[in-house]
């Protein structure tokens, strides 16, 4: 035993570390103070340094301005009257104003009831072993939109909480969520799945505001999380608002420790959110409607009503917004414009559009130019005019290189002397 007390000691000295000996006060104290300060950086205590004293559900829920309503779940309230102010706009049924938003198909048709519903969960990875532990609904009710937070105190109260929530859905058409259907659906769908129990979110259609938040501001935003367009769009801005990575390690100080610092913190996050939630398809609608203002991106947005109507009705919605709003638009979406002219044999606007690109250096509208006039118009000048400004633009490529001697060769077989043309962009 000494032999290996005996190397120890010289392993320690070799490495540089302190060797701490039995006979040693001082170290062994200094480990003690040690110990003492890890333990208390561990511990939960009140401003006044006392340690923390675990409250009761009930008194929670008295602190939260809510109500224990089952085992293990509080239940927060709110009635707000429609038409109070959320930022730039005010808190009030979407109906028609909002109704291409939330329903591209139908644009002529106002939403049914909505529910808009946002979590607080346990983790941010998803997969079955994370939770909601805060569920946030709102609709609109007799005039007021109605705010539900259903709470959970303790892993006990999960299954009263989604059956809860099955009560608050009763009645609602649409589910509207900002993220959604990739993380809150998903994640509710497992939890109901492991409790036995159908998914009441499930039959709803689900309105997913990320998607249209992404079309629009997708290249003119740094990032589309709610807080931009919050910041960006709705003109609200949050003090000292929690961020929601911090919800998880504060529902479980208070399940692990009894310290409800901070739940109320991230009860008003959620609510923040669900607010953002009812005005967002608004406000949406509102940048379509004006994107040169906004900043929206109209080519996205026309894109994107094509594609959701389909055929000759998608094409027709789409040529007319990016007509109205041909100001707003950069080269695509120019060139889309042009496009669909094209389709309609709407000749004039679609080369009006093709010169004014080649003119700034647009490639493709030099091509689309020379394209009309050689098979369209059979102007064959103008054709190796345009030609030759895209050989200027890339020297190597052998498909302009080919028109370009073909064109010269149908000049000349016509007694027409080709032009000597020299680009330079």
């Amino acid at each position: 035993m000494n032999d290996l007390r005996a190397k120890l000691g010289a392993l320690r000295r070799q490495s540089g570390s302190a060797v701490l000996r039995d006979d040693d006060g001082a170290g062994i104290e200094a480990l003690r103070r040690r110990i003492e300060r890890l333990g208390a950086g561990r511990r939960h205590a009140e401003p006044g340094g006392a340690p923390a004293t675990r409250v009761g559900d009930d008194v929670l829920a008295a602190r939260l301005g809510g109500e224990l309503a089952h085992d293990g779940v509080v239940v927060i309230r709110e009635r707000i009257p429609a038409g109070t102010p959320h930022g730039d706009f005010p808190l009030d049924e979407p109906g028609r104003r909002a109704s291409e938003v939330l329903n591209p198909c139908a644009a002529d048709a106002p939403p049914g009831s909505c529910v808009f519903m946002d979590t607080e969960t346990t983790g941010l990875s998803g997969g079955t072993g994370t939770m909601a532990f805060l569920l946030g609904l709102a609709r609109f009710r007799d005039a007021a939109l109605e705010v539900v937070q259903l709470l959970l105190t303790g892993f006990q109260g999960e299954g009263a909480m989604l059956e809860a929530a099955r009560e608050h859905l009763r009645g609602a058409d649409a589910l509207v969520t900002f993220n959604g259907r990739a993380f809150d659906g998903p994640l509710l769908a497992a939890r109901y799945r492991l409790a036995g129990s159908p998914d009441p979110f499930a039959p709803l259609p689900h309105v997913d505001l990320l998607a249209p938040t992404r079309r629009t501001f997708r290249h003119r935003w740094p990032d589309c999380r709610l807080q931009t367009a919050e910041q960006r769009l709705l003109g609200v801005a949050r003090v000292d608002d929690l961020p929601g990575s911090e919800a998880p390690r504060v529902w479980f100080d208070w399940v692990r420790h009894g310290t409800d610092a901070g739940l109320a913190e991230v009860c008003a996050h959620n609510r923040l959110d669900l607010l953002s939630l009812v005005v967002l398809p608004v406000a949406l609608q509102r940048s379509r409607d004006d994107p040169l203002v906004s900043g929206a991106n109209a080519h996205a947005w026309a894109r994107h009503q094509r594609r959701a109507r389909g055929g000759v009705r998608g094409e027709d919605a789409a040529f007319e917004y990016l007509s109205r709003h041909r100001a707003a638009l950069e080269n695509d979406g120019l060139l889309e414009l042009a496009r669909l002219a094209r389709r309609r044999n709407e000749w004039d606007l679609a080369v009006a559009i093709w010169e004014q690109l080649a003119d700034a250096g647009e490639p493709t509208a030099m091509e689309h130019l020379a394209k009309y006039f050689e098979h369209e118009r059979k102007d064959f000048h103008r054709a190796l005019e345009a030609t030759s400004r895209l050989i200027a633009h890339s020297p190597g490529d052998r498909r302009h290189l080919r028109r370009d001697a073909r064109l010269r060769g149908r000049l000349a077989g016509a007694g027409c002397p080709s032009p000597d043309l020299r680009y330079h962009l």
